[in-house]
C-alpha cells in the first residue's frame, strides 16, 4: 500500500463530492464510531480506519457494536475491475489466520459501482516504508534483513498443502497418466492468469522485446508443461514490500495485505516476491533515465538463507527445489512480463513504455 489517494478518485471516474458520499455511508453504517482515512492507500482502493469513540458512553441498543467487543476495522472501497473474491478471501483467512485479514462484504449504497469491505486490521507497517533504496554495507541491517527473509520463507511454507492444518484432497494432483494429471493440475488454475497460464507463456515466448527473455520465456514453458504431481495451492497474486506488513523494529511479517489478485496456482509462483526484498530500482547512472534493479551486498546470502529456512520447514522440498524455482520463475514472467494497464494485464512490455518491469526481468530472472 502506498500514498494514492489524492488520484484514486480521478482515476476510477468519480469525483471528491463521490468520496464524501462514502465516508458518509460509513458513518452511517458504523454509528458512534470514529471514521478516518486509513494512513497508507492502495492504487486500486480506497480505504478507512474505523474505530470506536473512547468517549461515548451513550451506548445505545441496536447500534453496530460496543466497546467492550469491537476491534477496529477498516472498510475498504473498490471499484467493480477490482472487487474483491470474498471466497478466495476467506480462503487466505483460513491458511494464514495470523497473516490475511478477515474479510466480509458490506451493503451499502455507494455511487459509481462501487463495492465496499470490511476487513480486520493487521498490525505492522508497510515494508515499503522501511526498506532502504540505497545500496547499504553488508552489516547495516543485518539481523532485521535477516529476520524478514526467514520470516518470508515461514509465510510462503504455510502455503505447503500439509503445512495448512489439513490436507486438501484436490491441492496434489496425481492421475493415472501424465496426461489426465496436466489437465487436472490446469482444471485447479481457475483465475485471470491462471486460467491462460500456458497461453501467456506463449505470448511472451513471442513478444519480450528481449532475445534471451523470450529464450528463458520458452524454457520456463516448456518446465510448465512438464510439471508433474505438484501442488497447486493459493498464492497472493502481488507480494510486493508495499502489501507486506512488519513489526517495525524487527522486520518480522505481521501481515499481507491486498488479496485481490490472488488465485490458485502452482506452489512457488508467488517467490517473485522474495526478490523485491533483496534490492530496488535505481537509474543506471545520474545521466541515465534507464532503470536497472540493484540487489543489495547481502543479496546472495540472503536469498540462500531463504531457501535453506524453507526446506528446514518443508522438508518434502529436500530435492525438488529445481521445481519450486521453475515456478518462481514463471511468477517473474507472468507478473513483470505484462504491463498493469489499469489491471487488464494483456500487454507484453516493452522498453519505451515499461523499463521498470524490464529492469526487473532482467535482474530477477539473472540470478
Amino acid at each position: 500500500m502506498a500514498i494514492w489517494q489524492d488520484n484514486f478518485w480521478a482515476r476510477i471516474g468519480l469525483q471528491e463530492t463521490d468520496k464524501a458520499k462514502c465516508i458518509e455511508a460509513v458513518k452511517r453504517r458504523y454509528d458512534r464510531h470514529h471514521v478516518e482515512e486509513f494512513e497508507c492507500q492502495g492504487y486500486c482502493s480506497f480505504t478507512l480506519l474505523v474505530s470506536w469513540l473512547e468517549d461515548s458512553n451513550n451506548f445505545e441498543r441496536g447500534s453496530h457494536s460496543d466497546a467492550g467487543t469491537f476491534a477496529p476495522v477498516v472498510v475498504q472501497f473498490r471499484p467493480a475491475q477490482h472487487a474483491l473474491d470474498v471466497d478466495i478471501a476467506r480462503e487466505a483467512s483460513r491458511l494464514y489466520p495470523s497473516l490475511a485479514p478477515k474479510v466480509r462484504a458490506l451493503d451499502l449504497y455507494l455511487p459509481g459501482n462501487l463495492y465496499a469491505y470490511e476487513l480486520s486490521r493487521l498490525p505492522g507497517k508497510p515494508l515499503s516504508g522501511l526498506l532502504p533504496h540505497k545500496l547499504l554495507p553488508g552489516t547495516e541491517l543485518r539481523a532485521k534483513q535477516e529476520t524478514l527473509v526467514t520470516s518470508f520463507a515461514h509465510v510462503v511454507a504455510q502455503g505447503w498443502p500439509s503445512k495448512a492444518g489439513k490436507q486438501r484432497r484436490d491441492s496434489v494432483v496425481r492421475a493415472d497418466s501424465p496426461s489426465m494429471e496436466k489437465q487436472s493440475m490446469l482444471l485447479l488454475c481457475t483465475g485471470k492468469v491462471g486460467s491462460c497460464v500456458t497461453q501467456k507463456l506463449q505470448k511472451l515466448v513471442r513478444e519480450l522485446p528481449v532475445k534471451w527473455l523470450r529464450e528463458r520465456a520458452m524454457i520456463t514453458l516448456d518446465n510448465f508443461c512438464v510439471l508433474e504431481d505438484y501442488p497447486i495451492v493459493l498464492n497472493h497474486g502481488d507480494l510486493i514490500p508495499s502489501n507486506i506488513l512488519v513489526d517495525e523494529q524487527t522486520w518480522e511479517i505481521t501481515g499481507l495485505v491486498d488479496w485481490a489478485e490472488a488465485e490458485q496456482l502452482p506452489f512457488g509462483t508467488c517467490l517473485f516476491g522474495l526478490e523485491h526484498l533483496l534490492g530496488f530500482v535505481q537509474l543506471s547512472s545520474p545521466n541515465s533515465t534507464r532503470p536497472v534493479f540493484a540487489y543489495q551486498e547481502d543479496a546472495v546470502r540472503l536469498r540462500q538463507l531463504f531457501w535453506t529456512t524453507l526446506i528446514s520447514v518443508v522438508p518434502e522440498l529436500e530435492g525438488r527445489q529445481g521445481e519450486v524455482q521453475a515456478m518462481r520463475d514463471m511468477g517473474v514472467l507472468l507478473w513483470h512480463g505484462y504491463a498493469w494497464d489499469e489491471g487488464a494485464i494483456d500487454r507484453v512490455v516493452d522498453e519505451v513504455n515499461d523499463g521498470e518491469e524490464l529492469a526487473k526481468l532482467r535482474a530477477f530472472l539473472s540470478v
